[in-house]
C-alpha cells in the first residue's frame, strides 16, 4: 500500500502517525509546505515541498499537489486538518481524499467568515472518509451539516515509553504539572491562579508544592510574569520539551492538570500520555476532555475558568496519597484499554484499506497523466516547481 499523506511536517502528531505507517511497511509520501527534518522521520519516508508561501499559497499550491498526487501511485491522500490544506485538497478535485480533524480547524476556523467555513465544508463534505480524534470532535463535524462517515481514531500513547516511574522520589516536594503551548485556550493562567490559591489551605502548604509549567508559546511572558506577581517562587517554567523526553518529566510530577477553556482542545494527547504514566489527573470540562477522563474513576473534572476549583481539587488529590494511587493506576489502565498507540495505527490501517476497497478507483482514476507514476527517493526533500 501507498498512501500521500498532506501535512505540517513538523508537527509531533505528522512525525508521530507517517513514522508508524512506515514501520509498518506502507510506502509513504509526504507532501507539505513547512521544511520537514529528515532525521525525525524514518528512512523510508519520501517527501516533496510545495512551492509557494504566503496567504495565498494554499489555493496556488492546489493544481502542483494534484499533479504531485496523480503521479505517485499513491492509493489514498491523507489530509491532516480540514483548514488550509483541507481547502488545498478540495480545491486541487483530488477525489481519494481521507480528511481527519485535529480541533481548531473545525471549532474556529469555520467561524471566522462565510469564506472559511464555505472551505472547511467543501474540504469534509468532498472527502470519501473523515477521522476525527474524538467524538465531541466528530459531532461538531456534523453540526457544520458534513453527514459523512465519520471514524474516531485517537492519538494514541505508547505505553511502553510512557509508564510510571519503579521508585518514589526521594525529595519529598508535591510536584504539580503540565505540558501544554503557553496559549491562552490553554488555561495556563487558571493552573497558576489556582495553584497559588492551593496554598491557602496549610495540608497542601505543609507539602511544601512547586508547580512545573513545560513548553513554549505566545503568553509566556504574560504568564511568567504572572507567576512572579502571585507564585511565591513556587512556580518554575521549563521551555520546550522534546517529546522524547516527555516521559521522563512526567515522572517527575505526582499530579497533572490541564484546564484548557476553549472546545478547540478537542482531544487532549498530553492527558492519556500522563495517563499513561500513571498520573491523577485534573482537567477542565472543555472539549473532549472530559471524553478521556472519568471524573472520580480516573482523575477528576471541574468547570473551565475556575481558579478555586482548581484549589479545592489539588487540595483533595495532593492530600490523599490513597486517592492519587487509584485514580493514577486507573488511568494507565484505561488508555492501555483504549488509547495504545499499536491499535490506534492498526485502526487508522483499518480505515486506509476499507475505504479503498469500498471507493472502487484504481490509483491512477483521477484525470492523471499517461506517464508511469514518479518514484521518489526516500527521504529526500524536493522542491516542485509550477508546472508549465
Amino acid at each position: 500500500m501507498k498512501i500521500a499523506v498532506l501535512a505540517v511536517a513538523t508537527n509531533i502528531h505528522t512525525i508521530r502517525w507517517v513514522n508508524a505507517l512506515a514501520e509498518r511497511g506502507i510506502e509513504v509520501l509526504l507532501i507539505t509546505q513547512q521544511a520537514p527534518r529528515p532525521e525525525d522521520y524514518h528512512p523510508a519516508v519520501a517527501f516533496r515541498m510545495l512551492p509557494f508561501r504566503g496567504g495565498l499559497a494554499y489555493a496556488l499550491n492546489a493544481p502542483v499537489l494534484r499533479i504531485l498526487f496523480d503521479r505517485s501511485g499513491a492509493e489514498l491522500l491523507h489530509v491532516h486538518y480540514a483548514g488550509g490544506y483541507g481547502a488545498m485538497a478540495w480545491l486541487s478535485g483530488i477525489r481519494r481524499r481521507l480528511v481527519s480533524v485535529w480541533g481548531g480547524d473545525v471549532y474556529e476556523v469555520p467561524h471566522r467568515s462565510w469564506l472559511h467555513r464555505r472551505l472547511v465544508t467543501g474540504a469534509l463534505r468532498g472527502a470519501l472518509r473523515i477521522t476525527s480524534t474524538s467524538h465531541v470532535m466528530a459531532e461538531e463535524v456534523r453540526r457544520l451539516g458534513v453527514t459523512g462517515r465519520i471514524d474516531v481514531v485517537p492519538f494514541g500513547v505508547d505505553t511502553k515509553l510512557f509508564a510510571p516511574r519503579r521508585s518514589p522520589r526521594t525529595d519529598g516536594r508535591l510536584v504539580v504539572g503540565t505540558v501544554k503551548s503557553l496559549q491562552h485556550k490553554y488555561g495556563i493562567d487558571t493552573l497558576i491562579r489556582g495553584f497559588t490559591a492551593s496554598l491557602a489551605y496549610p495540608a497542601f502548604a505543609a507539602l511544601d508544592p512547586i508547580l512545573r509549567i513545560a513548553g513554549e508559546g505566545e503568553a509566556h511572558a504574560e504568564y511568567a510574569a504572572l507567576a512572579r506577581a502571585i507564585g511565591g517562587g513556587r512556580i518554575f517554567f521549563e521551555g520546550h520539551v522534546d517529546h522524547g523526553d516527555v516521559p521522563a518529566l512526567l515522572r517527575e510530577f505526582d499530579l497533572f492538570v490541564a484546564v484548557s477553556r476553549d472546545d478547540s482542545e478537542s482531544f487532549g494527547v498530553a492527558i492519556i500520555e500522563a495517563g499513561a504514566c500513571g498520573l491523577p489527573v485534573i482537567v477542565s470540562d472543555a472539549g473532549g476532555l472530559p471524553e478521556v477522563v472519568e471524573h472520580g474513576v480516573t482523575g477528576l473534572v471541574i468547570p473551565r475558568n475556575a481558579p478555586m476549583k482548581l484549589a479545592a481539587a489539588l487540595r483533595d488529590l495532593a492530600t490523599d496519597e490513597a486517592a492519587r494511587a487509584r485514580l493514577g493506576n486507573a488511568g494507565r489502565r484505561r488508555v492501555r484499554e483504549r488509547y495504545e498507540w499499536g491499535r490506534c495505527v492498526d485502526h487508522m490501517i483499518d480505515v486506509y484499506r476499507d475505504v479503498t476497497r469500498q471507493s472502487g478507483l484504481t490509483p491512477w482514476e483521477n484525470g492523471a497523466p499517461s506517464e508511469r507514476p514518479e518514484t521518489l527517493p526516500h527521504n529526500s526533500i524536493r522542491t516542485t516547481s509550477l508546472p508549465a
